[in-house]
């Protein structure tokens, strides 16, 4: 999603996301919810966040890939998993591309971080 469309919840983001991106984004925000079930989730700067005290996740999807970003560093470990399987990250994310299949385990590895 190239510019920030005003939305109302995680669902409406999915929704108006590209198509390419919907799966991903709905595999993430699936995961998240199951992973991390006392997360609250929020819409902030157009973005789906899910909230655990001072903690946070969020999902936006952008015209190559889908970011999974948290308010923690990924460990070394899972910034050398994520490179070894073909994901790009930054230090605090994890790029999924369009045409990535969303890496289960390295995603649940991830948010691990936040509990």
């Amino acid at each position: 999603m190239p510019s920030r469309i005003k939305v109302t919840d995680t669902a409406d983001y999915i929704s108006k996301a590209a198509p390419e991106a919907q799966p991903i984004l709905q595999q993430l925000a699936d995961l998240i919810q199951t992973e991390l079930p006392t997360a609250e989730p929020k819409i902030k700067w157009n973005l789906p966040f899910w909230n655990l005290g001072k903690q946070y996740v969020s999902v936006a999807g952008y015209k190559a890939h889908v970011s999974l970003s948290l308010s923690e560093d990924l460990t070394d470990e899972l910034l050398a998993a994520a490179k070894a399987q073909g994901y790009a990250t930054g230090q605090k994310r994890l790029n999924v591309g369009l045409d990535q299949a969303v890496p289960v385990p390295l995603v649940k590895s991830v948010l691990a971080l936040l509990k």
